[in-house]
This record gives C-alpha cells, sequence and structure tokens, in this order.
C-alpha cells in the first residue's frame, strides 16, 4: 500500500492532529487514536509482516450442541410461509436476465458474482430440507456456468482477476471482497445440496487465492485507506476452512492478512466508539462481520482474545446499536454518524443486512453455549420482527426496516440486504433446534418437525403450535424404541412469570424466564411435552435521538414481538427532522388496559378512546402509514 494512502487514514479523521500530533495541551482524540493503531498494523498486514498464529498453536473448541445440517421441516404458519415466498422469489428471479427484475443495474453490473451467489445460497440451503426440482435446476445452472468459466489457474469470478486489486471506484472494489465471499457462500451451499462440482470449483479458486498477491491487500485500498467494505472478505477463507473441503492455508491466510488487532483490543474492552469510528472503511453493519469471524477464529485456534472481542462486542450491539425490537442502528454514513445510543429513526438505519449478521453472529454463540437463553432470544427477535417485517407478499425483499412512517420499497435487485436476506431466509430451520451428544435444544417455537440421530438411534420430534398467535406448544417424540436423553426446552426470557412444562399431561417442570427447562429421561414413542408460553406486553421508553420535544416515545412489545401503531401521524408533534409523529392521548401506565382485541384479527387491538389508530405486530404492516415508536401522554 503506497504510503500517501496509509497516511490518508490519520488525515481524514483529523486533518489538523495529523501534522505534529496531539500536545499536552490538545484533547486527546480517540478516533486519531484509533486511526494511528489501524495505520501501524494495515503498514504490517500489507507488508505480510504482521505476526500470526500459526498451525502448531492451534487449540480447535467444538460446539457445545450444533445446528441441524438437515432433517428440520416447517410446518404451516409463519415461519413456513417466509420460507415459501422466499422459494418464490428464487424461481422469480431465476427467470429473469441477470437474475434480477430491475435488469443489468449496478447491483448486478458491478457484483455480479453477488447476483449468482444470492440464488445459489437460496436455493442450495433450500435443497437442505428436502429435495425440489425447481431448486436443484438453479444450482446445477449456475455451478455449471462457474466451472465453464474457471480459469486454468483456479479463477473464476465473472471479469478479470485484476479485479482482486484495489479499484479506483467503490462499486468496483467490492469485487474482491464482497462479490467474492458471495460467491463463496453460494457455491458452499451448492456443496451443501449435493452438488460436489461446487466445492470442487471453489476449493481451486481459494487454492489460487491463497498463496497469490493479491491476499495481502484485499484489507487495504483507496477508501479510507481501505478496500470498500473489507471486512465482508474476511468470511471467505473461513468459510472454507470449515468446509468439507478445508485446508489449513484458508485460515493461515485470514490470520495473516484479516485479523486487525487494534480493533479486537477495543473490543475486548467493549469500546462502543470503536463501532462508529472504526477506521479503515465506512463504520456500518458490516462490521458485524469481523465479530462473527472473530468467533470462527476462536473455534479454529482456541485463542481467547477471539472469544473475548467477540464477547465484548456483542455487549457493544446489544446496548448501544440495537433498536427495540432487534434491528441494528448503524448504516453507511461515514465515521461519528452513529453515536452509541443515538437510536436514529429518522435517517438511514435498520438494515437487513446487519440483522442478519447479528443473529449469527448470536447462532455461533448458542453453538457454543446452548443453554445461555439470551443468544435464543436474540436470533428470535430477528426472525420476527426483521426478516419477515422486510419481506414482501411476493418474497421481494426491503433494504431498511423502517420504523417509523412508511416501510421500504421490495425489492428484486440483488441489493445486498437480498443477498444476505434471501439465504438467512432458506436456513431458517437450522436456527429452530441445535442438537446436542445427549438430545435436543428447542430453541425457537414455530410449528416444525426434526429427525437426528442420538446415541446412534433414530429420534423424531414434532412441534405443534400456532406462535405467536396462540401460546400452547406441543411437543411429540417419535422414537422406534425406548430413548434416554435430554430435551432442553426454553422459557423465553420474555415470559411474564415461570413457565410449567408438563410430560403425559403431568407437571415435571418449571423454568424461570431466560432459562432452559432440561427433561431428561428415558422417552418413548409419543411421549409429549406441552406447555404455554406467558407472553406479556412491554413498554419501552425510546431514549434515542429522534425525541418529539416535550413528549415521551414508547415502544410496545408482546413476547418477542415488536408492535406497530398504524394510523395517521400528527403535524403537532414532530421529529427532529421534521417528520410528524402519531401520539395517544394516555398515560403510558393506562395503554395496556385500553387495548381491545380485535375479532378474527389475531394480536391485533384497538385503542379505547381512539378510532384512528390500532395496533399490530410490526411484521405485518404492508402499506399502512405507522410508527413504532409513538408519543404516548396526557
Amino acid at each position: 500500500m503506497a504510503d500517501q494512502q496509509i497516511s490518508a487514514l490519520v488525515k481524514d479523521v483529523n486533518p489538523d492532529l495529523s501534522a505534529g500530533g496531539s500536545t499536552s495541551s490538545s484533547p486527546v482524540s480517540y478516533a486519531m487514536s484509533l486511526a494511528r493503531a489501524a495505520e501501524a498494523e494495515l503498514r504490517a498486514i500489507t507488508a505480510g509482516t504482521k505476526s500470526y498464529l500459526t498451525p502448531g498453536s492451534w487449540r480447535p473448541v467444538a460446539y457445545a450442541a450444533s445446528a441441524p445440517a438437515s432433517g428440520v421441516s416447517l410446518r404451516p404458519g409463519r415461519l413456513r410461509d417466509c420460507f415459501d415466498r422466499n422459494v418464490a422469489y428464487l424461481n422469480r428471479c431465476f427467470g429473469e436476465p441477470f437474475y434480477s427484475d430491475a435488469g443489468d443495474n449496478n447491483w448486478v453490473q458491478s457484483l455480479p458474482a453477488s447476483a449468482e451467489g444470492r440464488l445459489l445460497a437460496g436455493a442450495g440451503h433450500t435443497l437442505r430440507w428436502g429435495e425440489r426440482a425447481d431448486m436443484r435446476a438453479i444450482v446445477d445452472t449456475i455451478v455449471d456456468t462457474v466451472k465453464a468459466r474457471q480459469a486454468a489457474n483456479g479463477y473464476c469470478l465473472p471479469y478479470d482477476e485484476i479485479n482482486m486489486n484495489p479499484q479506483e471506484t467503490n462499486w468496483q472494489d467490492e469485487r474482491r471482497n464482497y462479490d467474492r465471499v458471495g460467491l463463496t457462500r453460494g457455491m458452499l451451499a451448492a456443496g451443501m445440496s449435493g452438488n460436489s462440482d461446487a466445492y470442487d470449483v471453489i476449493r481451486r479458486f481459494y487454492d489460487w487465492l491463497n498463496p497469490s498477491p493479491y491476499y495481502p491487500r484485499l484489507l487495504s485500498g483507496n477508501f479510507y485507506g481501505s478496500g470498500h467494505n473489507c471486512n465482508n472478505g474476511h468470511a471467505g477463507g473461513l468459510l472454507m476452512f470449515f468446509s468439507p473441503v478445508g485446508k489449513a492455508e484458508d485460515l493461515i491466510a485470514v490470520e495473516r492478512y484479516f485479523v486487525q488487532d487494534f480493533f479486537i483490543e477495543q473490543a475486548r474492552n467493549a469500546e462502543p466508539l470503536s463501532l462508529d469510528y472504526y477506521p479503515l472503511h465506512t463504520p456500518h453493519s458490516y462490521l458485524l462481520l469481523a465479530f462473527e469471524a472473530w468467533l470462527d477464529h476462536y473455534r479454529a485456534t482456541g485463542a481467547a482474545k477471539y472469544l473475548e472481542a467477540a464477547q465484548g462486542t456483542w455487549r457493544i450491539v446489544r446496548d448501544n446499536y440495537e433498536h427495540v425490537g432487534g434491528t441494528i442502528a448503524i448504516c453507511e454514513m461515514g465515521s461519528g454518524n452513529y453515536p452509541p445510543r443515538s437510536y436514529y429513526l429518522g435517517k438511514h438505519t435498520g438494515e437487513l443486512c446487519g440483522s442478519v449478521f447479528w443473529a449469527d453472529f448470536n447462532h455461533r454463540f448458542l453453538q457454543l453455549y446452548p443453554g445461555e437463553e439470551r443468544y435464543a432470544a436474540e436470533i428470535e427477535k430477528v426472525i420476527f420482527n426483521v426478516v419477515l417485517a422486510a419481506q414482501a407478499e411476493d418474497g421481494a425483499v426491503r433494504y431498511h426496516n423502517h420504523l417509523h412512517g412508511v416501510k421500504d420499497r421490495p425489492q428484486c435487485a440483488n441489493t445486498c440486504c437480498e443477498v444476505m436476506g434471501i439465504p438467512f431466509i432458506a436456513r431458517l430451520p437450522q436456527y429452530v433446534y441445535s442438537v446436542a451428544e445427549d438430545g435436543l435444544y428447542v430453541n425457537l417455537y414455530a410449528a416444525s418437525a426434526i429427525t437426528w440421530q442420538c446415541r446412534g438411534q433414530e429420534v423424531s420430534l414434532s412441534a405443534a403450535t400456532d406462535f405467536p398467535y396462540g401460546p400452547e406448544v406441543i411437543l411429540t417424540l417419535a422414537t422406534g424404541a425406548p430413548v434416554k436423553m435430554a430435551v432442553r426446552v426454553r422459557v423465553p426470557g420474555w415470559s411474564a412469570r415461570a413457565m410449567t412444562v408438563r410430560v403425559n399431561g403431568k407437571s415435571a417442570a418449571e423454568g424461570q424466564p431466560g432459562t432452559y427447562v432440561t427433561l431428561d429421561r428415558q422417552w418413548m414413542d409419543g411421549d409429549q411435552i406441552s406447555f404455554a408460553l406467558p407472553a406479556q406486553f412491554h413498554l419501552t421508553r425510546y431514549i434515542g435521538f429522534d425525541q418529539v420535544e416535550g413528549w415521551d416515545r414508547y415502544a410496545l412489545e408482546y413476547g418477542p414481538l415488536l408492535m406497530a401503531l398504524a394510523g395517521p401521524l400528527d403535524e403537532r408533534y414532530k421529529q427532529p427532522n421534521g417528520a410528524p409523529c402519531a401520539r395517544l392521548h394516555l398515560a403510558p401506565d393506562e395503554l395496556v388496559p385500553a387495548l381491545k382485541p380485535r375479532t378474527g384479527e389475531p394480536l391485533h387491538f384497538g385503542i379505547e378512546g381512539d378510532t384512528e389508530h390500532l395496533f399490530l405486530p410490526y411484521h405485518e404492516v404492508a402499506a399502512e402509514t405507522f410508527s413504532c415508536f409513538p408519543v404516548i401522554g396526557r
């Protein structure tokens, strides 16, 4: 990397201090300090002189309970509807030129590998849960296309390999990391679906990339001193390493060229400013991919620094950058534009990408620590309040999850939120359960079934429930012979009280909110576990920057669901950007008693004394004007 490009890191942060540094009378600039640390480390990374963990030091850490790779089916219900709409989206896009009904737009023209990866990952993960001719056609056709263009040296992206060098425009610069990893995700999903050519092609590509002269500069480039969206590239080698065709060289390369110890150190201290002032590229939700990567490094190497950093960033995001309901409150608008706990509602916020990363970050934690209910709770919020809310009736996907005003426009245009969101929806079955050596964890409540091997014996469990529209859950076991195992049932942290769990109609255990109830016994064919999820309403006062002067705003939740107030907004009550806000003429403690269920419309509530508004689950909002943070006060 040229010296002037590295120096631009510091100058961009603070041109006054960059010439001579601070003096004893100058205030300390956190942004400047972070940029200087990044500058020093980036020099070593690009020069290939930075120290890294070698294979002899690796002490791999196994998951305590793993996501099922197959064997799960979703039954009729809200998650199944979402899954089916996703299949319709994939078929629709596969029938369009460039796999986009928006034509040859920038998202496709500049990032064509992500268009391929989006469909490959969506169709490939769908096939994990059952064979389908339509999804198989997508996988086989695109894999054949990539295989046909693969060069003798293994390079297989749909443009010249010179694009692996830093590019002059941000769109083209994203080819090195974002586009490359988009295709990597897709090819590995195709391999998981049974297409062996996909594994062969992507393995040859990384055999070319790992020793190439391009790898040391994938983190660096022409934008803010680094590659555009550079942290997206971190995942590629880790995905390969943990795949069936993984090699040690895949991990060595990311250890050498993507691990950023200056950033890890801030995360270990749970410093929230490190997210808003990340210096190597515009800080935004894609930084969560680095956090995911740290947990993968921990699994691969056992190095404590990675686990400690991931734990610190979990606190940073949960406490400072997560809206009520699970959307992520930081987007692409430059350093310092999303201070901790700013929780903006009136400018870019709530990218679907960020919430997908947040859910998968928590899913990694959940597999490491399957008894920690808080991780399942975060995944649940993302699915019900972000993923379902972002999907339109025809399967198209909204880029941002607006929490006030009107919802974003759904698209089939290969946006980043489609590239990340479509495969996530195809993976929905894997989040419902976790499989351990001694049994099963039930993490989420959806009509579903799982078949797996426990101690050498095939066991099935089916979940009958209408959650979130009804509280009852019945889990039924099917086994050819009695089996001794533990079934662990999640008691959500949002529960109103302790939850009684029954086995074959008799009380067997009582679980406290935020825990798992363990039922360890010998199970017989037809045994049933039953309980009612004790959901309640919960009101949270808004503390972010988009206040309505003189009034308090509140978010209403029911169990894990974020509720939205649908109806007209009032010009007399405005956010700082001038957008009007709805007001309910009630004291906060009067709201819940004033809610009146609407007949035939589950979880839709009228408000006593107000004929213009109603509360409904945010994910059900379509074209209505609404607010998830209305003014509530007399």
